[in-house]
């Protein structure tokens, strides 16, 4: 391939490098335009456009580097690939899951770096370890933090109490709660360590594509990386609460306030980066390449029996690109029938009377209509005075839950996350603030139909995943930042009651009371 490459411009690429390109192209166009949607949608708040750059720097500047040894190897493994990921995209296109799509671009650039032979340039880099760091273009933190948030928050936690139960006598340690000096700190989602992990992991993969250790040497420093990654998180929560609890130790100052909150967490992962590169510096990590590596590749440049393989096999590689271009044209024309598609058949309902106000029912917008039309779900919106309610049913929390940032932010509103509210129900905070300076205070709680309530999706979806076929419900109140906290949290209670979600809160939590 890479000979080819050499001899040949664009327009004289042979037949089958034409055909394989225009495949992979088509397979490619509606992931690309998703994955790029993600970089500058705010609802997304992803970082991955600067990872893709990193990237495409990384690539070209291996690529334009001389060529060092030529091994036949690299097209098989190439095409095998493709067929991995066509195979991939068709199971992302008949179940509507693009994300799906856009790993099979991961296993793409793989594909590449192997033609390209990235790991035989003067400037050596591993195509795998390349593939692995473009993943992190993909909202692979917002993913993570849905998947595995939950066990991390207990799990950073629970460290968090070792470390300060060993510190301090007065501490108290309940869930994902501590109590410190009297002060409730609650290690919420924000908190779960989901995004030191991926930061951390980003720097891995970036390592590991340029050094490209033993398999032996890359899995003893992931490990490395994953455990200072959790202490790091476990070391600033304990950090945090201490500073909580005893604030004149440090001169009053807020931590939960910007910039020291950040500060922390900077200080923390700069911390936890510390061991991995420590490790990078070992003069024994990277793979030698092979002295008579020159010598081999000049041989194959001029093995007269090498050019005469080349034209007998160019037949069937055409042939097989013709395949795989009609494979590709065939995966994007399927039909599209999502498995999780929740049951929208009976009709939702909110209380017509709640404080001292009707209901109206709200429309809701035609992008949310055209959403839950095609994904199932139920959602209804109704305004009583001044204040809002929004009440979502769905047995597919994937599909239809989140967290009020992640619409809003895609409205234009700047949404800062207050913290929760445990009485009379569990209850996390937002603030919104709109194009035109409107601030609205979101509150949100979600619950399923056997009475189990939290404050983040992560816990929905892990409660989930033990039963599948849970509905779980989602409700949205917004009330007017004007609107005092004891008139906004009885409005809250009111609603509650009429719902008669109260009732069924305390027979899940008997020890539970009203603040």
């Amino acid at each position: 391939m890479d000979t080819y490459l050499t001899k040949y411009s664009p327009a004289q690429l042979p037949a089958y490098q034409l055909l394989m390109g225009l495949g992979m192209l088509l397979m490619a166009i509606e992931p690309i335009t998703w994955l790029v949607n993600t970089w500058f949608e705010p609802a997304h708040d992803s970082n991955g456009g600067w990872i893709f750059l990193l990237c495409t720097g990384l690539f070209f500047w291996s690529a334009r580097s001389p060529k060092q040894t030529v091994t036949g190897k690299n097209y098989k493994k190439a095409i095998v690939l493709l067929l991995v990921t066509a195979f991939i995209r068709g199971i992302g296109q008949i179940f509507a899951v693009n994300v799906l799509g856009a790993v099979a671009l991961a296993i793409d650039v793989y594909a590449i770096g192997l033609l390209v032979a990235l790991n035989d340039r003067e400037k050596p880099l591993s195509a795998g370890w390349l593939a692995i760091l473009f993943a992190f273009s993909l909202p692979l933190e917002r993913i993570l933090q849905r998947l595995i948030g939950f066990g991390l928050q207990h799990l950073s936690a629970d460290g968090a109490c070792m470390v300060l139960q060993g510190l301090f006598a007065d501490v108290q340690c309940a869930g994902i709660r501590i109590l410190l000096a009297g002060r409730d700190v609650l290690v919420d989602l924000p908190c779960s360590g989901v995004k030191s992990i991926t930061l951390l992991l980003v720097l891995y993969a970036a390592l590991m594509c340029v050094f490209r250790p033993t398999l032996f040497n890359s899995t003893a420093m992931g490990l490395a990386a994953l455990a200072s990654a959790l202490l790091a998180n476990i070391i600033r929560i304990s950090c945090l609460s201490v500073f909580i609890a005893y604030p004149e130790k440090i001169g009053g100052i807020d931590v939960l306030a910007q910039p020291w909150h950040d500060l922390i967490g900077l200080f923390c992962l700069i911390l936890a980066a510390m061991p991995l590169a420590l490790l990078c510096s070992r003069r024994d990590l990277s793979i030698a390449s092979s002295p008579n590596a020159q010598g081999r590749a000049e041989q194959f440049k001029t093995s007269p029996n090498h050019n005469h393989s080349q034209t007998q096999a160019g037949k069937a590689k055409t042939l097989a690109a013709l395949s795989f271009t009609i494979l590709a044209a065939v995966i994007v024309v399927l039909p599209r029938q999502p498995l999780d598609i929740s049951d929208a058949r009976s009709a939702l309902s909110l209380p017509v009377y709640v404080n001292g106000q009707y209901g109206q029912t709200v429309d809701l917008s035609n992008q949310e209509q055209a959403y839950f039309t095609q994904y199932g779900g139920t959602a209804l919106k109704m305004r009583y005075g001044d204040n809002s309610a929004m009440l979502i049913r769905t047995n597919s929390p994937l599909r239809h839950m989140h967290t009020p940032d992640d619409c809003l932010r895609g409205l234009g509103f700047e949404v800062r996350y207050q913290g929760i509210r445990h009485q009379p129900l569990p209850t996390a905070i937002y603030l919104a603030t709109a194009p035109n300076g409107a601030q609205w205070r979101i509150a949100v709680t979600f619950y399923s139909e056997s009475g189990q309530f939290t404050t983040n999706v992560s816990e929905v979806v892990w409660r989930w995943l033990q039963q599948p076929h849970g509905t779980w419900y989602a409700l949205q109140r917004i009330t007017p930042v004007s609107t005092p906290e004891s008139e906004a949290s009885e409005w809250d209670n009111a609603l509650f009651a009429a719902l008669d979600l109260t009732s069924v809160h305390f027979q899940e939590n008997p020890h539970a009371k009203p603040d």
